[in-house]
C-alpha cells in the first residue's frame, strides 16, 4: 500500500506523461558525469572548495549511487585534489539514492536535497560529517556553475556570491574542465 502512494506521489510531481525509466536513467548517468567532471576541475581550482576538501582524509572515496543499478559516481580526495574512480570501486562515503526517480527528482531541481532528505529519498553510508562537506561542495560547484534560476531551485540557500567572482571562479573552473578531457 504504501509503496502504491509512493509511487502516484512520484507521479504527481513528474506530471502527466512524465519521462520514462530509460529517460530519468539516461539523464541521471549524464549529470551524474558531468557533475563529477566539474567537481575535480572545482577542486582545482574554486578556493571555497579546496578549503572544505582540505578537512577530508587524504584517500577517502565519496560517492553517489543509485540502488540496484550501476549509474553512480565515484571521486576520491588525494593530495589536495580530487580524481574520478570507476563506479565499481567500494566507497567509503556513499549518498545512495532509493531508485532511479528519486535521483532524477534531486538532479533535475524538482526537489531539493533537503526535501529528498526530509522525504527519505537517499540514505547515506559512511561518517555523515564527510557527507556533509562534500554536499558543500556540491553546493559551491552548483552555484558557480549554473545559472541564477537553476541555483534558487537546486539549493534550498544559495549564499549571494558577487557575478565577478562568479565569473572569475567559473572561467577557472571551465579552464581546468578543458585540461581534464
Amino acid at each position: 500500500m504504501a509503496r502504491n502512494v509512493l509511487r502516484h506521489e512520484l507521479e504527481q510531481k513528474l506530471g502527466e506523461g512524465g519521462a520514462s525509466y530509460a529517460a530519468q536513467r539516461a539523464y541521471v548517468a549524464t549529470l551524474l558525469e558531468v557533475s563529477s567532471r566539474l567537481l575535480v576541475a572545482a577542486s582545482l581550482s574554486d578556493p571555497e572548495v579546496q578549503r572544505e576538501l582540505s578537512g577530508m582524509p587524504d584517500g577517502v572515496v565519496i560517492g553517489f549511487s543509485v540502488l540496484g543499478d550501476s549509474v553512480g559516481m565515484r571521486l576520491r580526495y588525494r593530495e589536495g585534489q580530487l580524481e574520478r574512480l570507476p563506479t565499481s570501486h567500494p566507497a567509503d562515503v556513499d549518498i545512495i539514492f532509493k531508485h532511479i526517480t528519486h535521483a532524477f527528482m534531486v538532479l533535475s531541481f524538482r526537489e531539493t536535497t533537503p526535501q529528498a532528505f526530509a522525504n527519505q529519498r537517499f540514505v547515506t553510508q559512511g561518517d555523515a560529517a564527510l557527507s556533509m562537506r562534500f554536499t558543500r561542495c556540491l553546493n559551491r560547484m552548483q552555484l558557480v556553475t549554473l545559472p541564477r534560476a537553476l541555483t534558487k531551485r537546486a539549493l534550498a540557500k544559495a549564499a549571494p556570491l558577487p557575478l565577478g567572482e562568479k565569473l572569475a571562479i567559473s572561467a577557472k573552473l571551465y579552464l581546468n574542465l578543458l585540461r581534464k578531457l
